[in-house]
């Protein structure tokens, strides 16, 4: 592992330059320390960890890989990255180029996959999406079109990212379709400011309480109860007021509302322009997937849904998928630019 071999608590941040030059070369900065250690800087090094401009500050923080761009329809109609399931299992470039999107993009797709088998099902490590008599989740208890949300917004902190392969499609109908809640939250800051200030200092309530049944480590059928709630924001913002996840379901959406009654009514009004933006057409990105496809998108910043559908007569449209969090994601995505020594790579230490 590549780590800094300066141990913190023997560190003395009170340090005096003997001298300071620049070589023969004009490329090397040379500085002796009154302690007789010696530094050597190049040109290069020290224009890549200038913290006095702006463009090394912004070149850095691609490093995060967080979205500089969001989309409208238009957009990501143009951009949206498909990928070959077979080539992205064993090309790192192609593996590269779909996690890439989805970091910058929000969404990418897998296509050409032979149909997985089934898995778990909702609090497994995955989950099985389709219709269901004795549904625990809306998304199961019929073939109806659902609403805009996030998944889990009853969690303080949610899974970051979902993927869903489709193993029958349905006869007609059940597009999925998906909104970057990041462009609808920028909307609103610029074209509803008043909407923006609710949604990002108000906190509201949501609770999933149920049960579900699933694979225990036995392997048998097995009942787990759960009862999750939690407060937050609509739109976060990061301390530089940028926009940092989304997080809405209006299912979930709980009765309490910790203000003073006269606010609630506006808290209202914020939602449903919130949610007016996010049905705009020309917001939604429709998709169908088919058979053996794979989608991949950030729960925390897309809202999705899927529209109504009718199934085949002898085949339930049915979806299995699973969670993921960015740090495992991103890391992938860094460690193959390191591999494949591609322009967007950065030192660590």
């Amino acid at each position: 592992m590549k780590a800094r071999n300066l141990v913190m608590s023997e560190f003395d941040p009170e340090q005096n330059a003997e001298s300071i030059k620049i070589d023969e070369s004009g490329e090397i900065l040379k500085i002796d320390w009154k302690d007789g250690a010696k530094s050597r800087f190049s040109s290069d090094w020290l224009r890549f960890r200038n913290p006095s401009d702006p463009e090394a500050r912004k070149i850095r923080r691609q490093v995060y890989l967080f979205p500089e761009d969001t989309w409208d329809r238009a957009i990501i109609e143009k951009r949206l990255k498909k990928v070959d399931f077979h080539q992205a299992m064993v090309d790192d470039k192609a593996l590269h180029d779909f996690l890439e999107a989805v970091c910058l993009d929000g969404i990418s797709i897998l296509t050409g996959a032979e149909p997985g088998k089934l898995g778990a099902t909702h609090f497994g490590r995955t989950f099985e999406v389709a219709t269901k008599s004795d549904a625990s989740n809306m998304a199961y208890a019929h073939n109806n079109a659902l609403p805009f949300h996030t998944d889990f917004p009853s969690l303080e902190q949610p899974p970051q990212l979902q993927m869903l392969h489709m193993l029958h499609s349905a006869r007609e109908g059940g597009n999925s379709l998906f909104v970057d809640g990041f462009h609808v939250a920028n909307l609103l800051r610029h074209e509803r400011p008043d909407v923006f200030r609710i949604l990002t200092t108000t906190t509201l309530e949501f609770i999933e309480e149920g049960f579900d049944v699933h694979e225990g480590d036995d392997g048998k059928p097995r009942k787990f109860e759960y009862d999750m709630c939690a407060r937050h924001e609509t739109i976060k913002l990061d301390q530089s007021g940028r926009i940092k996840r989304i997080q809405f379901g209006n299912a979930m959406r709980s009765w309490f509302y910790d203000v003073e009654p006269e606010k609630i009514q506006d808290i209202y009004r914020s939602l449903k322009i919130f949610t007016n933006y996010c049905y705009d057409p020309k917001n939604i990105l429709k998709i169908r997937l088919e058979e053996g496809d794979t989608v991949l998108w950030a729960n925390t910043r897309l809202l999705h849904t899927r529209d109504s559908y009718i199934n085949k007569p002898e085949k339930v449209r049915t979806l299995t998928g699973c969670y993921f969090d960015w740090d495992f994601v991103k890391s992938r995505v860094r460690l193959l630019r390191d591999r494949l020594n591609l322009p967007q790579n950065q030192p660590s230490i």
